[in-house]
């Protein structure tokens, strides 16, 4: 899905809301035309979306859709100017995102164009989109697609950069389309609307986002993990050769973290809150961290067999990469990446049996985006990924 503008300007003005499932980040970004410069954001806020002890996803979309108001209000407050165009990016659980591999083959040579590839990237969205209508049967639930990316094209099988104009026997498109249900999409779009109004509001997944964003930073692994682990939610992109071939996802996140030590411990939120970040400063007596290290240990086991799980789904055939990018709220990202690097459950999958992890928490892209305030690397890796699709 395409990115509408109408005049041609030397930089667009461009509000990103990063929709997640723990908070809801915004910021008004200044998005340089002609495929030169870095995104440069102006102003960025972010709002908590209310964590609640018993999870019921009708209450979860009007705390999300709070959040998303709050966030909307304080960008429009700052009084930076208006936006040309809202892009809101999805986490889990607010989208899904399924990838395909398209083929077409002939007996005689054909010459593959921008018409031919149009047409089987629109047959294959019209097989989804039907499939999912017949799945869902209600209006309001079925799947949107909001975005739909193509990652690489093979001809003959022999991946080729620019495939227009060229004849070949056999044809592979790797590509991942992203959908999200209608009726969050129209809460997003009217909460929108009362803040910044008759401004088109556009949609993408924040694991394309993170592929695009990784890929141009770093050239060397081209195959690797993408991990997001949000306040319910943990997804998982495997990327081979430089290709997307897989998006995952389980129910382990963030709140789930500290619901675990609430549960366990018998203590209020904030209180585990505090624990935790005492035991990540080393600044707990030698006694009781003895007497809460178990704990952690559990929860990491939880989580790894969680993980395990997860991608047992996949093909025998698909052996997961050493390379982890990881993100993560700031507070639980060093913990996360300790427990990847000692989680047997994952190091068994990966090539070498152990991992090395990439933490992604924004100052690593200041060459790519730069920015006003501090480092928000959600928000900085989505303004790279829009400068790919509409700053050229």
């Amino acid at each position: 899905m395409g990115f509408l503008f109408g005049t041609k300007k030397k930089e667009k003005i461009v509000a990103i809301f990063d929709i997640g499932s723990g908070s809801v980040g915004g910021a008004i970004v200044r998005i340089p035309t002609g495929g030169k410069g870095v995104p440069f954001i102006m102003k960025s806020v972010r709002n908590d979306i209310r964590f609640r002890e018993k999870f019921n996803f009708n209450i979860f979309v009007g705390d999300m859709v709070s959040a998303l108001s709050q966030s909307a209000n304080s960008l429009y407050d700052k009084k930076v100017g208006a936006p040309d165009e809202i892009v809101c990016v999805l986490a889990s659980p607010w989208y899904l995102s399924e990838t395909r591999v398209i083929k077409m083959s002939k007996e005689k040579p054909f010459t593959f164009t921008k018409r031919l590839a149009t047409e089987l990237i629109q047959k294959e969205i019209s097989g989804l989109t039907e499939s999912y209508k017949t799945k869902y049967g209600d209006l309001d639930s079925t799947p949107e697609m909001i975005e739909q990316h193509t990652m690489a094209v093979s001809l003959n099988g022999y991946v080729v950069a620019d495939p227009l104009s060229k004849k070949c026997n056999f044809v592979e498109m790797n590509m991942i389309i992203s959908l999200s249900p209608r009726l969050c999409l129209n809460k997003i779009r009217e909460t929108l609307s009362k803040t910044f109004h008759h401004i088109n509001v556009s949609f993408s997944s924040f694991t394309v986002a993170t592929y695009l964003a990784v890929r141009d930073k770093y050239i060397i692994p081209d195959s690797y993990l993408l991990l997001d682990i949000s306040g319910e939610i943990t997804d998982v992109g495997i990327v081979t050769k430089g290709i997307l071939k897989s998006v995952l996802s389980f129910p382990f996140g963030k709140k789930t973290f500290f619901s675990y030590m609430c549960t366990k411990l018998d203590i209020e939120l904030r209180d585990a809150e505090e624990l935790f970040k005492l035991y990540s400063a080393n600044s707990l007596s030698e006694e009781y961290r003895k007497k809460v290290e178990p704990l952690f240990k559990s929860i990491e086991n939880s989580w790894g067999e969680a993980f395990k799980q997860c991608i047992i789904t996949l093909p025998r055939t698909l052996i997961l990469p050493n390379t982890i990018f990881l993100t993560a709220d700031n507070d639980i990202m060093n913990w996360f990446a300790n427990a990847l690097r000692n989680e047997e459950h994952i190091q068994s999958a990966t090539t070498d049996h152990k991992c090395e992890v990439v933490t992604l928490d924004g100052p690593e892209f200041l060459s790519m985006c730069d920015t006003k305030g501090a480092c928000d690397p959600f928000l900085m890796i989505e303004a790279i990924a829009i400068m790919r699709k509409i700053g050229k």
